[in-house]
């Protein structure tokens, strides 16, 4: 079932016994989690009725005890099980180890005054256990993947709707690329913006160029970005702004290596055949950075990218070590790693 369907049915006092939330996108299921705890506990009870676990700190037995258990003074029960490490492949990251035939056992009767919720920010199922085949069949999955391109847009448009504000598809991408992809951030700012602007009042895009708040992460991914379309006073211009709100220039230095690390995998991967959104699986970050980013590595050769982090290494090293000023250290980075993407570009050419 669709998940629009399932929380038309939840609001409608239909309650499933047991839900299973899987996918790093961490914003949306909670969402879904308050949802059910308005809809499925009384208020008045709401502390008697609703218990929040952490399947790494408690064994499941524990949960499922709690869950059997009658509601005190109110019609249902809500347990929320988080980690549930056990659903996946992975190893529980404690000494707690859960019994998966406790789960398979509460399975078969689940009692109907309870619901109980199973979270993991695991990208998928194992599904060639039998627990996880058995919940296919008797419970409720729903996964919770990142956003991208249009379902983000989209979903900042709504957002700003529920703030009594509109954005056009223009600002609403103007507002990604600035902020990011975070769900949980791009709502905080959406926020700010509609109170700025006021009551069904529009979100400009000189709104968002005056109030959105850009993360230290995205000023250096646009300032790699400046880099790599060649626009180096651009760059040098960001990379001053940042040192001026105190940024520290070993953070900086780490962020540019972790960025140029990003376009070497993509450089290295995408001529294998992997799909933007495969390797935005396989290196943990957002389909939308992973977009930009194959558009920066563009410009810059495997070999170009090899040597840039390699000259990150040793100014890392000499900074530390009192070999060279910070800023002139950045200073250089920035001019060498535009020298590179010259070369590159002649080279392609």
């Amino acid at each position: 079932m669709p998940l629009h369907a399932e929380i038309r049915e939840i609001r409608q006092k239909q309650f499933a016994p047991v839900y299973v939330l899987f996918g790093p996108e961490t914003y949306l299921a909670e969402e879904f989690v308050a949802l059910a705890r308005r809809e499925m506990i009384d208020p008045a009870f709401s502390d008697l009725n609703f218990s929040i676990y952490d399947c790494t700190e408690t064994p499941l037995a524990d949960i499922l005890q709690d869950a059997e258990t009658l509601p005190f003074m109110g019609e249902h029960r809500l347990i929320i099980a988080r980690q549930a490490y056990f659903l996946t492949g992975s190893k529980p990251p404690a000494k707690i180890e859960s019994n998966p035939d406790a789960l398979l056992a509460y399975l078969q009767n689940p009692p109907s005054y309870t619901t109980l919720i199973l979270i993991t920010d695991a990208d998928k199922l194992d599904e060639r256990k039998k627990l996880v085949k058995t919940l296919q069949q008797k419970a409720k999955l729903f996964p919770f993947l990142q956003l991208k391109d249009a379902d983000l847009y989209s979903w900042v448009e709504r957002r700003a709707e529920t703030y009594h504000a509109r954005i056009q598809r223009s600002e609403a991408i103007k507002l990604v690329e600035r902020v990011g992809g975070e769900l949980r951030l791009l709502d905080k700012e959406l926020e700010k913006l509609a109170l700025y602007v006021g009551t069904n009042a529009e979100i400009t895009g000189e709104s968002i160029e005056k109030l959105a708040v850009r993360t230290l992460e995205q000023d250096v991914f646009a300032l790699i970005e400046h880099v790599a379309m060649g626009r180096i006073d651009r760059a040098l211009r960001m990379m001053y702004d940042c040192i001026k709100t105190g940024e520290e220039p070993i953070k900086l230095l780490a962020l540019f290596a972790r960025q140029f690390r990003l376009l070497l995998h993509i450089r290295q991967w995408s001529p294998r055949g992997y799909s933007q959104q495969q390797l935005a699986g396989m290196l943990k970050i957002h389909p939308y950075a992973v977009k930009k980013a194959t558009e920066q590595a563009r410009h810059f050769s495997e070999g170009s990218l090899k040597k840039l982090l390699g000259i990150l290494a040793e100014e890392d090293f000499r900074i530390k070590s009192g070999q060279v000023d910070k800023l002139l250290a950045l200073e250089m980075f920035i001019t060498r790693a535009h020298e590179e993407r010259q070369i590159s570009s002649q080279y392609q050419a």
